[in-house]
């Protein structure tokens, strides 16, 4: 095996490094950011469940977990938003939690006892999003910015291209962006083409022009697991 060496020295080989709190691996996965937000999640959500045992004022307990454990679950989530079910379930699982300890705390009995409620049910009648939804929210809004010069970055504006339509063919209007196709997976999971991809797909586009951030139809979002 080749080992590389700087003044004779040879180097570590590390698998893993972090920085301004995102986990990059070797392999270009996020499985082990995707591990770490979710630990950190919840061990903060054992936090606030512990303390807030005798609370009964619901708006504190909701800042609170917004501000503590939302909060590190969003955080960067336009580099490593997850693309499986299997990964978007175990951070959704996350707030799932949050969800039944906060039903509990407004009913006075635990949501899977005596009958089973739904976690989407439960957020029906909760002002709380699916982290989802959310997720994908932040996709746009990264669009958005890029394309109304709120992000100062000539890389990530030179990565946006429009798809002009053939004028000799039928006018395809659900089809905003290019996204190249025949890439390297890593590259059509990058934020912005990511991004692209998945506004071409919404049934409902916003106008990124003039509409402010918008609540994506939740029909467009996975089935209840």
């Amino acid at each position: 095996m080749f080992i590389s060496k700087i003044s004779n020295n040879p180097t570590k080989q590390v698998h893993t490094c972090t920085d301004l709190g995102i986990t990059f691996s070797n392999n270009l996965s996020w499985d082990k950011q995707i591990e770490d937000i979710r630990n950190r999640s919840f061990r903060k959500l054992g936090m606030i469940i512990r303390y807030c045992k005798p609370m009964q004022d619901i708006d504190t307990i909701l800042t609170l977990y917004r501000a503590l454990v939302r909060s590190t679950m969003e955080y960067g989530s336009v580099l490593w938003i997850p693309k499986t079910k299997k990964d978007i379930k175990s951070i959704e699982d996350v707030q799932a939690r949050f969800v039944r300890f906060l039903f509990q705390k407004m009913n006075g009995f635990y949501p899977k006892y005596p009958q089973n409620i739904g976690y989407r049910t439960m957020l029906e009648h909760l002002p709380i999003q699916l982290i989802e939804t959310r997720f994908k929210e932040s996709q746009i809004k990264l669009l958005q910015n890029a394309l109304l010069n709120k992000i100062d970055s000539q890389y990530i504006t030179s990565k946006i291209g429009f798809k002009i339509p053939n004028p000799k063919l039928r006018r395809d209007n659900k089809t905003l962006f290019y996204v190249p196709g025949n890439r390297h997976e890593s590259f059509l999971k990058s934020p912005i083409v990511s991004a692209m991809k998945y506004y071409n797909d919404l049934p409902d586009k916003p106008d990124l022009f003039y509409h402010d951030i918008f609540s994506l139809p939740e029909e467009y979002s996975d089935e209840d697991e």
